[in-house]
């Protein structure tokens, strides 16, 4: 049994810049001149651990509490009104998995009813049989918990999964659960430190080779 599990935003969607310009709204919003350099370093976060963090950080006045709120309504509106649609390559990806009879999940920092609306606008729902959400788990990547929760759900042991990444928190929540991490190298990720990551794909069409050698590695005991 093999289970490949994906992160969403930056790997499924290219909504990273989104999420950067969310947060540079709400940053302005409280008086601070966010540029794109002030964001991406907290690529991968999910707001319990993000918006903390730019208060600390940013010195911010507004607690992190209304900060998360203000994140919030921000995302309904910009996720809302923007025309989504899937990373080239995904759908494809995700039919020739499918076919195989492995079991595919997402994982991701967002909330759920973010991650809904974004594979409900794809067509991509249909696709994943499990879902967990930052909101499932008491701490957000880089530690492994999401991981942990995502490899439960599939029924399979951490060691069986293969996570699908684009951002170095991403990474190495996934390498510390146990699994073996392909790295999409989405261009908006502005070339961080992929290093820990087992593989590196510039395309999804370069995944799925990866992710046959890798079941069939699986079917034989020894998927590392």
């Amino acid at each position: 049994m093999l289970a490949v599990i994906f992160d969403m935003d930056g790997v499924l969607i290219d909504s990273q810049p989104l999420h950067y310009e969310l947060d540079m709204r709400v940053l302005k919003a409280c008086g601070y001149p966010a540029e794109l350099n002030t964001v991406v370093p907290y690529t991968g976060m999910g707001n319990p651990d993000r918006w903390p963090k730019y208060k600390e950080d940013l010195e911010l006045e507004e607690s992190s509490e209304r900060l998360i709120e203000m994140a919030e309504e921000a995302m309904r509106e910009l996720f809302t009104d923007a025309d989504l649609v899937p990373i080239d390559g995904v759908a494809l990806l995700l039919d020739g998995i499918k076919a195989m009879g492995i079991k595919c999940g997402v994982a991701s920092s967002s909330s759920h009813e973010l991650i809904e609306l974004v594979l409900g606008k794809i067509g991509l729902r249909k696709n994943f049989d499990f879902i967990v959400s930052g909101e499932d788990v008491s701490e957000g990547k880089p530690n492994p918990e999401i991981y942990l929760r995502a490899a439960e759900k599939a029924g399979v042991s951490p060691a069986q999964c293969i996570a699908i990444e684009d951002a170095p928190a991403g990474v190495e929540a996934a390498k510390a659960a146990g699994m073996v991490c392909i790295v999409y190298d989405n261009p908006n990720t502005y070339g961080q430190d992929f290093t820990k990551a087992n593989f590196t794909a510039h395309k999804f069409d370069d995944c799925f080779p990866i992710i046959k050698t890798l079941f069939f590695k699986a079917v034989m005991g020894n998927l590392s």
